[in-house]
């Protein structure tokens, strides 16, 4: 059994996608940037600590690791983990944490659908969770052999609201959701 506390971030604002484009090497904009140490500014104001920095291997993710790396003073090196791209989901997640079994306190900056889909899982809600860009969700995670459970420890908005309350921080996680549905994204 392994207890630990997972901040999950979406990447901050990156530039649009072009026709014929790479994804991987989207990078991001100043506003994201910007929003983002803002974000990291709320995060070292809490005291998060963790002892790993993981992120996607996408330029994006990166950048956003190493913003939030250098806004918390953080002693170590980000780790880039390819199962952070696409697709990580719970069984992505208990395969990345086998590599930090020390670990009580660790970062995953990554993507949507994704990181929506894994809170999702992990707080086994009845609708789809979205992440808004720079967002960040922490939450209390249990693993277990076969199981979990996970408890709501805050949400982060992309411009550095803190919300506390679990409801009101899982209708915000779903009202994203029914936004980008309705806007057709």
């Amino acid at each position: 059994m392994t207890t630990i506390i997972i901040h999950l971030i979406r990447h901050a604002e990156a530039v649009q996608r072009v026709p014929g484009g790479v994804d991987e090497f989207r990078y991001l904009t100043c506003r994201g940037r910007s929003r983002f140490r803002r974000v990291t500014a709320t995060l070292k104001k809490l005291g998060i600590d963790p002892d790993f920095i993981v992120a996607s291997p996408k330029v994006r993710a990166i950048q956003t690791a190493e913003i939030l790396a250098e806004g918390i003073r953080f002693r170590g090196e980000v780790v880039v983990a390819p199962q952070l791209a696409d697709d990580f989901r719970l069984v992505g997640l208990r395969d990345v944490l086998i590599n930090f079994p020390s670990a009580q306190e660790i970062v995953f900056v990554g993507h949507e659908p994704d990181l929506g889909h894994l809170t999702t899982e992990l707080l086994c809600l009845s609708g789809a969770a979205t992440i808004k860009k720079g967002g960040v969700i922490s939450l209390l995670v249990t693993l277990k052999h076969g199981s979990h459970s996970s408890e709501f420890v805050r949400l982060i908005t992309g411009g550095g609201k803190v919300v506390e309350k679990r409801d009101k921080g899982i209708e915000r996680l779903l009202v994203v959701r029914e936004k980008a549905e309705e806007e057709g994204a």
